[in-house]
Protein backbone atom coordinates (compact mmCIF):
# COMPACT_ATOMS: atom_id res chain seq x y z
CA UNK A 1 0.00 0.00 0.00
CA UNK A 2 1.47 3.37 -1.03
CA UNK A 3 1.65 6.25 1.44
CA UNK A 4 -1.01 8.18 -0.53
CA UNK A 5 -3.38 5.21 -0.48
CA UNK A 6 -2.72 4.76 3.24
CA UNK A 7 -3.68 8.38 3.92
CA UNK A 8 -6.87 8.00 1.87
CA UNK A 9 -7.77 4.86 3.79
CA UNK A 10 -7.08 6.39 7.23
CA UNK A 11 -8.66 9.81 6.65
CA UNK A 12 -12.34 8.82 7.13
CA UNK A 13 -11.46 7.02 10.37
CA UNK A 14 -9.46 9.99 11.67
CA UNK A 15 -12.30 12.39 10.83
CA UNK A 16 -14.81 10.12 12.57
CA UNK A 17 -12.73 9.94 15.76
CA UNK A 18 -12.17 13.70 15.78
CA UNK A 19 -15.87 14.39 15.44
CA UNK A 20 -17.29 11.88 17.93
CA UNK A 21 -17.63 14.36 20.78
CA UNK A 22 -19.94 16.60 18.72
CA UNK A 23 -21.48 14.00 16.43
CA UNK A 24 -24.92 14.02 18.07
CA UNK A 25 -25.39 17.79 17.96
CA UNK A 26 -23.91 18.03 14.45
CA UNK A 27 -26.21 15.29 13.16
CA UNK A 28 -29.25 17.10 14.57
CA UNK A 29 -28.22 20.31 12.85
CA UNK A 30 -27.68 18.55 9.52
CA UNK A 31 -31.09 16.90 9.75
CA UNK A 32 -32.80 20.16 10.67
CA UNK A 33 -31.12 21.96 7.76
CA UNK A 34 -32.05 19.13 5.38
CA UNK A 35 -35.73 19.29 6.37
CA UNK A 36 -35.77 23.04 5.80
CA UNK A 37 -34.04 22.69 2.42
CA UNK A 38 -36.49 20.08 1.13
CA UNK A 39 -39.37 22.45 1.90
CA UNK A 40 -37.92 25.91 1.20
CA UNK A 41 -35.65 25.48 -1.85
CA UNK A 42 -36.72 25.52 -5.50
CA UNK A 43 -35.41 22.44 -7.29
CA UNK A 44 -35.92 20.24 -10.31
CA UNK A 45 -34.37 16.81 -10.18
CA UNK A 46 -34.43 13.24 -11.42
CA UNK A 47 -34.01 10.40 -8.95
CA UNK A 48 -34.03 6.61 -9.00
CA UNK A 49 -35.99 4.58 -6.48
CA UNK A 50 -34.78 1.03 -5.81
CA UNK A 51 -37.24 -1.15 -3.90
CA UNK A 52 -38.38 -4.76 -3.85
CA UNK A 53 -35.87 -5.63 -6.58
CA UNK A 54 -37.29 -3.00 -8.94
CA UNK A 55 -35.79 0.26 -10.16
CA UNK A 56 -38.02 3.25 -10.91
CA UNK A 57 -37.00 6.62 -12.27
CA UNK A 58 -38.93 9.75 -11.29
CA UNK A 59 -38.74 13.50 -11.67
CA UNK A 60 -39.64 15.98 -8.95
CA UNK A 61 -40.19 19.73 -9.33
CA UNK A 62 -40.59 21.72 -6.12
CA UNK A 63 -41.17 25.45 -5.76
CA UNK A 64 -41.66 27.48 -2.58
CA UNK A 65 -42.84 31.08 -2.79
CA UNK A 66 -44.92 33.64 -0.94
CA UNK A 67 -47.98 32.02 -2.53
CA UNK A 68 -47.10 28.68 -0.93
CA UNK A 69 -45.57 25.39 -2.03
CA UNK A 70 -46.14 23.75 -5.40
CA UNK A 71 -44.80 20.32 -6.27
CA UNK A 72 -44.97 17.99 -9.24
CA UNK A 73 -43.88 14.36 -9.09
CA UNK A 74 -43.94 12.23 -12.24
CA UNK A 75 -42.86 8.73 -13.21
CA UNK A 76 -40.28 8.33 -15.98
CA UNK A 77 -40.55 4.55 -16.16
CA UNK A 78 -43.55 2.27 -16.30
CA UNK A 79 -47.07 3.59 -16.72
CA UNK A 80 -47.29 7.43 -16.75
CA UNK A 81 -48.27 8.83 -13.35
CA UNK A 82 -48.20 12.34 -11.95
CA UNK A 83 -48.86 13.84 -8.53
CA UNK A 84 -49.46 17.59 -8.19
CA UNK A 85 -49.46 19.18 -4.76
CA UNK A 86 -50.03 22.66 -3.39
CA UNK A 87 -51.20 24.04 -0.05
CA UNK A 88 -54.84 23.28 -0.86
CA UNK A 89 -55.01 19.89 -2.56
CA UNK A 90 -53.20 16.87 -3.96
CA UNK A 91 -54.05 15.63 -7.48
CA UNK A 92 -53.05 12.13 -8.58
CA UNK A 93 -53.24 11.38 -12.33
CA UNK A 94 -52.93 7.70 -13.29
CA UNK A 95 -52.69 6.81 -16.98
CA UNK A 96 -53.05 3.04 -16.54
CA UNK A 97 -56.45 3.30 -14.82
CA UNK A 98 -57.39 6.55 -16.65
CA UNK A 99 -58.31 8.12 -13.33
CA UNK A 100 -57.73 11.39 -11.49
CA UNK A 101 -58.11 11.69 -7.72
CA UNK A 102 -58.26 15.11 -6.05
CA UNK A 103 -58.04 15.28 -2.27
CA UNK A 104 -55.99 16.32 0.72
CA UNK A 105 -54.20 13.06 1.51
CA UNK A 106 -50.70 12.98 0.09
CA UNK A 107 -49.25 9.68 -1.17
CA UNK A 108 -46.18 8.35 0.54
CA UNK A 109 -43.36 10.88 -0.08
CA UNK A 110 -40.19 9.66 -1.83
CA UNK A 111 -37.92 11.11 0.86
CA UNK A 112 -37.90 10.47 4.63
CA UNK A 113 -39.85 13.00 6.67
CA UNK A 114 -37.73 13.92 9.69
CA UNK A 115 -39.81 15.17 12.65
CA UNK A 116 -39.32 18.63 14.10
CA UNK A 117 -38.68 17.22 17.58
CA UNK A 118 -35.21 15.77 17.16
CA UNK A 119 -34.79 15.51 20.95
CA UNK A 120 -37.69 13.06 20.99
CA UNK A 121 -36.29 11.21 17.98
CA UNK A 122 -32.92 10.76 19.69
CA UNK A 123 -34.61 8.76 22.48
CA UNK A 124 -35.23 5.90 20.06
CA UNK A 125 -32.51 6.44 17.43
CA UNK A 126 -28.78 7.22 17.47
CA UNK A 127 -27.92 10.20 15.26
CA UNK A 128 -24.37 10.14 13.90
CA UNK A 129 -22.17 11.98 11.41
CA UNK A 130 -20.31 9.40 9.33
CA UNK A 131 -18.17 11.65 7.14
CA UNK A 132 -18.15 13.19 3.66
CA UNK A 133 -18.63 11.49 0.28
CA UNK A 134 -19.32 12.64 -3.26
CA UNK A 135 -22.82 11.93 -4.54
CA UNK A 136 -24.35 12.91 -7.91
CA UNK A 137 -21.43 15.29 -8.47
CA UNK A 138 -21.90 17.05 -5.12
CA UNK A 139 -19.98 16.85 -1.84
CA UNK A 140 -22.27 15.32 0.77
CA UNK A 141 -22.24 14.77 4.51
CA UNK A 142 -23.41 11.26 5.46
CA UNK A 143 -25.74 11.05 8.47
CA UNK A 144 -27.01 7.84 10.03
CA UNK A 145 -30.24 7.37 11.99
CA UNK A 146 -29.83 4.03 13.75
CA UNK A 147 -32.64 2.52 15.86
CA UNK A 148 -31.82 1.59 19.44
CA UNK A 149 -33.94 -1.57 19.22
CA UNK A 150 -34.96 -4.11 16.56
CA UNK A 151 -38.55 -2.89 16.14
CA UNK A 152 -37.89 -0.10 13.62
CA UNK A 153 -35.76 0.62 10.58
CA UNK A 154 -32.99 3.17 10.22
CA UNK A 155 -31.68 5.57 7.57
CA UNK A 156 -28.43 6.69 5.99
CA UNK A 157 -28.71 10.14 4.42
CA UNK A 158 -26.35 11.93 2.05
CA UNK A 159 -26.86 15.71 2.51
CA UNK A 160 -25.37 18.33 0.18
CA UNK A 161 -22.78 20.36 2.09
CA UNK A 162 -23.56 23.55 0.16
CA UNK A 163 -27.35 23.78 0.30
CA UNK A 164 -28.39 20.88 2.60
CA UNK A 165 -30.48 19.12 -0.06
CA UNK A 166 -30.92 15.39 0.38
CA UNK A 167 -29.00 13.65 -2.41
CA UNK A 168 -29.45 10.01 -1.41
CA UNK A 169 -31.39 8.06 1.19
CA UNK A 170 -31.01 4.42 2.29
CA UNK A 171 -33.67 2.77 4.41
CA UNK A 172 -31.76 0.18 6.45
CA UNK A 173 -32.83 -3.01 8.21
CA UNK A 174 -31.83 -4.17 11.69
CA UNK A 175 -28.47 -5.34 10.30
CA UNK A 176 -27.76 -1.98 8.65
CA UNK A 177 -28.32 -3.28 5.12
CA UNK A 178 -30.20 -1.12 2.61
CA UNK A 179 -33.77 -2.26 1.90
CA UNK A 180 -34.76 0.73 -0.22
CA UNK A 181 -32.71 3.46 -1.87
CA UNK A 182 -33.58 6.86 -3.31
CA UNK A 183 -30.80 8.70 -5.16
CA UNK A 184 -30.74 11.83 -7.31
CA UNK A 185 -29.02 11.40 -10.66
CA UNK A 186 -29.66 15.03 -11.61
CA UNK A 187 -30.49 17.97 -9.35
CA UNK A 188 -30.83 21.66 -10.24
CA UNK A 189 -31.45 24.18 -7.46
CA UNK A 190 -32.37 27.69 -8.59
CA UNK A 191 -34.03 30.89 -7.41
CA UNK A 192 -36.93 30.57 -9.84
CA UNK A 193 -38.33 27.66 -11.85
CA UNK A 194 -40.15 28.08 -15.17
CA UNK A 195 -43.94 27.86 -14.77
CA UNK A 196 -44.15 25.15 -17.43
CA UNK A 197 -42.12 22.79 -15.22
CA UNK A 198 -45.02 22.65 -12.74
CA UNK A 199 -47.71 21.93 -15.32
CA UNK A 200 -48.83 18.31 -15.75
CA UNK A 201 -48.10 16.54 -19.02
CA UNK A 202 -51.18 14.36 -18.40
CA UNK A 203 -54.29 16.51 -18.82
CA UNK A 204 -56.78 14.00 -17.46
CA UNK A 205 -59.10 14.52 -20.44
CA UNK A 206 -61.46 11.57 -20.73
CA UNK A 207 -60.39 10.18 -17.35
CA UNK A 208 -62.73 9.38 -14.45
CA UNK A 209 -62.46 11.98 -11.66
CA UNK A 210 -62.87 11.37 -7.93
CA UNK A 211 -62.92 14.21 -5.43
CA UNK A 212 -62.25 13.31 -1.82
CA UNK A 213 -63.83 15.58 0.76
CA UNK A 214 -67.31 15.76 2.17
CA UNK A 215 -68.17 12.18 1.18
CA UNK A 216 -65.02 10.85 2.81
CA UNK A 217 -65.72 12.80 5.99
CA UNK A 218 -69.26 11.44 6.11
CA UNK A 219 -68.07 7.83 6.02
CA UNK A 220 -65.21 8.30 8.51
CA UNK A 221 -65.68 9.54 12.05
CA UNK A 222 -62.95 10.33 14.52
CA UNK A 223 -63.45 8.85 17.97
CA UNK A 224 -61.57 8.93 21.23
CA UNK A 225 -63.01 5.55 22.19
CA UNK A 226 -61.64 2.76 20.00
CA UNK A 227 -63.17 -0.66 20.53
CA UNK A 228 -59.71 -2.20 20.45
CA UNK A 229 -56.43 -1.60 22.22
CA UNK A 230 -52.83 -2.62 21.57
CA UNK A 231 -51.22 -4.29 24.57
CA UNK A 232 -47.67 -4.33 23.16
CA UNK A 233 -46.13 -1.47 21.19
CA UNK A 234 -42.45 -0.64 20.67
CA UNK A 235 -41.36 2.05 23.12
CA UNK A 236 -42.06 5.53 21.78
CA UNK A 237 -44.95 4.62 19.48
CA UNK A 238 -48.12 6.60 20.21
CA UNK A 239 -51.53 6.73 18.56
CA UNK A 240 -51.57 9.63 16.10
CA UNK A 241 -54.98 9.07 14.52
CA UNK A 242 -58.09 6.95 14.92
CA UNK A 243 -61.09 6.59 12.62
CA UNK A 244 -64.09 4.34 12.44
CA UNK A 245 -65.23 4.10 8.83
CA UNK A 246 -66.89 1.88 6.28
CA UNK A 247 -64.16 0.14 4.30
CA UNK A 248 -66.59 -1.23 1.72
CA UNK A 249 -69.83 0.14 0.31
CA UNK A 250 -71.71 -2.77 1.87
CA UNK A 251 -70.52 -3.96 5.22
CA UNK A 252 -69.95 -3.04 8.84
CA UNK A 253 -67.68 -0.19 9.81
CA UNK A 254 -64.01 -0.86 10.51
CA UNK A 255 -61.50 0.72 12.87
CA UNK A 256 -58.24 2.26 11.68
CA UNK A 257 -55.51 3.26 14.13
CA UNK A 258 -52.23 4.96 13.21
CA UNK A 259 -49.18 4.79 15.50
CA UNK A 260 -45.83 6.56 15.11
CA UNK A 261 -42.61 7.26 16.98
CA UNK A 262 -42.09 10.43 14.94
CA UNK A 263 -40.22 8.68 12.12
CA UNK A 264 -41.67 5.18 11.69
CA UNK A 265 -45.42 4.67 11.22
CA UNK A 266 -47.69 1.64 11.34
CA UNK A 267 -51.43 1.21 10.79
CA UNK A 268 -53.88 -1.24 12.34
CA UNK A 269 -57.11 -2.14 10.50
CA UNK A 270 -59.86 -4.11 12.25
CA UNK A 271 -63.06 -5.33 10.64
CA UNK A 272 -65.48 -8.22 11.04
CA UNK A 273 -63.95 -11.36 9.52
CA UNK A 274 -65.93 -13.01 6.74
CA UNK A 275 -64.56 -16.53 7.15
CA UNK A 276 -61.31 -18.29 7.97
CA UNK A 277 -60.94 -19.25 4.32
CA UNK A 278 -61.08 -15.60 3.21
CA UNK A 279 -59.02 -14.23 6.09
CA UNK A 280 -55.56 -12.76 5.61
CA UNK A 281 -53.28 -14.70 7.93
CA UNK A 282 -49.53 -14.48 8.50
CA UNK A 283 -46.84 -12.24 7.07
CA UNK A 284 -46.71 -10.49 3.70
CA UNK A 285 -43.68 -8.45 2.63
CA UNK A 286 -43.15 -6.00 -0.22
CA UNK A 287 -39.80 -4.26 0.01
CA UNK A 288 -39.67 -2.40 3.33
CA UNK A 289 -43.43 -2.65 3.81
CA UNK A 290 -44.59 -5.52 6.03
CA UNK A 291 -48.13 -6.63 6.82
CA UNK A 292 -49.34 -9.24 9.28
CA UNK A 293 -52.87 -10.60 9.44
CA UNK A 294 -54.65 -12.47 12.23
CA UNK A 295 -58.21 -13.29 13.24
CA UNK A 296 -58.98 -12.23 16.83
CA UNK A 297 -62.41 -12.91 18.37
CA UNK A 298 -63.99 -13.16 14.93
CA UNK A 299 -62.36 -9.96 13.62
CA UNK A 300 -59.77 -9.55 10.88
CA UNK A 301 -56.78 -7.68 12.30
CA UNK A 302 -54.25 -6.35 9.77
CA UNK A 303 -51.12 -4.46 10.83
CA UNK A 304 -49.18 -2.66 8.09
CA UNK A 305 -46.06 -0.53 8.30
CA UNK A 306 -42.59 0.28 7.09
CA UNK A 307 -41.20 -1.55 10.11
CA UNK A 308 -39.55 -4.98 10.61
CA UNK A 309 -41.69 -8.13 10.40
CA UNK A 310 -41.32 -8.73 14.15
CA UNK A 311 -43.02 -5.40 14.86
CA UNK A 312 -46.20 -5.99 12.86
CA UNK A 313 -46.43 -9.54 14.21
CA UNK A 314 -46.06 -8.37 17.82
CA UNK A 315 -48.71 -5.69 17.44
CA UNK A 316 -51.18 -8.02 15.72
CA UNK A 317 -50.75 -10.64 18.45
CA UNK A 318 -51.41 -8.09 21.20
CA UNK A 319 -54.74 -6.70 19.93
CA UNK A 320 -57.56 -6.93 22.44
CA UNK A 321 -61.16 -5.75 22.54
CA UNK A 322 -62.11 -3.24 25.22
CA UNK A 323 -65.38 -2.81 27.07
CA UNK A 324 -67.61 -0.24 25.38
CA UNK A 325 -70.91 1.37 26.34
CA UNK A 326 -73.61 0.39 23.87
Amino acid sequence: MTSNNCVKWLLPALLAVAGQAFAGDSARQWLDNMSNALQSLNYDGTFVYLHDGKLESMRIVHQASEQGVQERLMSLTGSPREVLRDDKAVTCIMADSKSVTVGQSRPRPPFPVVPDDLDLLSRYYRLQVLGEERMAGHLAQVISITPKDSFRYGYRLWIDTSNYMLLKSDLTDVDGLAIEQVMFTRLDVSDQLPAVALRPSLTGDGYSWTRQGDAARNTATKSVNPHWTVKRLPVGFQMMDFQRKRMRREGASAEHMVFSDGLATLSVYIEKAKSEAQAFLGLSTMGAMNAFGAVVDGYQVTVVGEVPPATVQMVAASMQQVETDK
